[in-house]
């Protein structure tokens, strides 16, 4: 199982190159869906990097507001 999900994450993570011949339908179709799970999975990527960007922001604002004022 690791080995599959290894495998598929190395596709992913790879340059999106299209099968330069698209003689049938069939293939524009698995060329259709191919295209879409690569986007789907730099989506997913993009999101979790910003779901932590997020929560790094939201934590050092709670903590700039928990600080005490510096005397002058």
């Amino acid at each position: 199982m690791d080995d599959t999900r290894d495998r598929l994450r190395a596709v992913m993570e790879a340059e999106f190159l299209p099968d330069p011949s698209p003689d049938t339908l069939s293939q524009v179709d698995r060329r259709m869906a191919n295209a879409a799970e690569y986007v789907a999975y730099h989506l997913g990527q993009i999101d979790r990097k910003l779901d932590r960007l997020i929560g790094l922001l939201e934590s050092a604002a709670k903590e700039k507001n928990e600080r005490p004022p510096s005397a002058p």
